[in-house]
């Protein structure tokens, strides 16, 4: 007596449900990822300990509406630059600290020192906001 035992089929894997996954998760991170191009803003960290022989600080406000106001005047950014660059090279003063007014939120002052470092004022600090 004979017994046909049936041949075991080997099991086929498909690549189509392996590609999908593939696909969705591509997909996925294209859509979870940010393309932005980030730069950074060198700013100065206080020491606390100040030259007594060196010049003072320029002092740039920056209002709630991204205005920029330095000795008492509100100037375009590119005049501000231009003016602070001169008083730089002079000597006149040894950096350039923006401060934010009240209520001017993060980004704005953040704006203004990338304004600033983009019309290529270097030596930058961030001082204390407020009005004081």
């Amino acid at each position: 007596m004979h017994i046909d035992i049936p041949a075991r089929r080997r099991a086929v894997i498909g690549l189509t449900p392996l590609i999908d996954v593939v696909f969705i998760l591509l997909v996925f991170f294209m859509l979870a990822s940010s393309f932005l191009d980030w730069r950074a803003i060198d700013l100065a960290t206080g020491t606390g300990d100040a030259d007594p022989d060196s010049p003072p600080p320029a002092v740039v406000r920056v209002d709630a509406a991204g205005g920029l106001h330095y000795e008492g005047r509100a100037l375009a950014p590119e005049t501000l630059a231009e003016r602070l660059r001169a008083r730089l090279a002079a000597g006149d003063v040894s950096s350039v600290v923006v401060r934010p007014g009240a209520g001017v939120d993060l980004a704005t002052a953040i704006d203004a020192l990338d304004t600033l470092t983009g019309a290529g004022v270097e030596a930058l600090a961030l001082g204390r906001g407020g009005d004081g």
